[in-house]
C-alpha cells in the first residue's frame, strides 16, 4: 500500500515586495520627471505670454503716439484769412442784391417796366415819312433820346406833338433838337442803283432829347375833382 506525502507549504513560498525601496525610487523618479516636464511647459508658456504682452504694449505705445500726433494736428487753428475774405465778399454780394431787390420793389429805380411801353407808344404814333433809327432810355427812366429820319424837316414837330399824347411822354420837355440834312447821292450805299432807288435820296436826320422834369415843390399838387 502506497501513501503520498504533500510537501507543499505556503510558508515556504517566496513573496514579492510591492513597496520595496527600488519601486518607490522608481515611482519618485517618474513623479520628478513629470513635475520637471510640467515646469518646463509652464515656463515656455510664461515666456510666450510675456513676449505677446511686450508686443501688445509696444503696439499700444505706437498707437498712443499716433493719437497724440493726430490730436496735435487737429488742434484748433487760427481763422483762415482766405475763408474770412471769401465770407466777407459773399456777404457783400448778398447785401447788394437785397438792396437792389428792395429798390426795385419800392420803385426807386424809376423805369422798372422795361422798354415795352416805349415801343408800344412809338408803334401807335407811327407817321408816314418818319422812321426811327434808335432810342435810348436812362437807368432811372428820366432821360429819353430819340434818333430817326424824316423826308421833310416839318414832320419832326408833327411827330413830337403826336408823341405828347402818350403817357410815357407826360412830364417831359424837349431840351435839345438836332437836324441834319443827308444826301445819299454823295455816298452811294452798297448794292448800287437798286439800293439807292429803294429810299429817298435826300432826308433829314433828327435827334431829340426829352428828359423827365422834376416836379416843382413850390407849386401845390393839383387835386383831383370828386366824381
Amino acid at each position: 500500500m502506497s501513501q503520498q506525502i504533500n510537501l507543499y507549504n505556503p510558508l515556504f513560498l517566496k513573496r514579492e515586495k510591492y513597496f520595496s525601496a527600488r519601486t518607490m525610487a522608481q515611482a519618485l523618479g517618474l513623479i520628478a520627471l513629470g513635475l520637471l516636464a510640467l515646469f518646463a511647459y509652464a515656463f515656455v508658456q510664461t515666456q510666450s505670454a510675456e513676449r505677446v504682452a511686450k508686443q501688445v504694449q509696444s503696439q499700444l505705445g505706437a498707437q498712443r503716439e499716433q493719437l497724440v500726433k493726430l490730436g496735435a494736428g487737429l488742434a484748433p487753428r487760427g481763422p483762415s484769412k482766405l475763408l474770412e475774405s471769401e465770407v466777407t465778399r459773399l456777404e457783400g454780394e448778398v447785401r447788394a442784391r437785397r438792396s437792389v431787390l428792395a429798390a426795385l420793389s419800392a420803385g426807386e429805380l424809376g423805369n422798372t417796366e422795361g422798354f415795352s411801353r416805349y415801343l408800344a407808344a412809338f408803334g401807335r404814333q407811327a407817321l408816314r415819312g418818319v422812321w426811327l433809327t434808335g432810342f435810348s432810355v436812362g437807368e432811372s427812366g428820366s432821360d429819353l433820346q430819340l434818333r430817326g429820319r424824316v423826308v421833310h424837316a416839318e414832320l419832326v414837330p408833327a411827330y413830337l406833338r403826336a408823341l405828347n399824347a402818350e403817357p410815357v411822354m407826360r412830364g417831359r420837355q424837349v431840351t435839345e433838337l438836332r437836324l441834319a440834312t443827308k444826301d445819299t447821292a454823295a455816298a452811294p450805299p452798297p448794292g448800287g442803283e437798286k439800293a439807292r432807288a429803294a429810299g429817298p435820296q435826300r432826308f433829314v436826320e433828327f435827334s431829340v432829347t426829352a428828359p423827365q422834369l422834376a416836379p416843382d415843390p413850390a407849386k401845390p399838387a393839383a387835386k383831383k375833382a370828386a366824381p
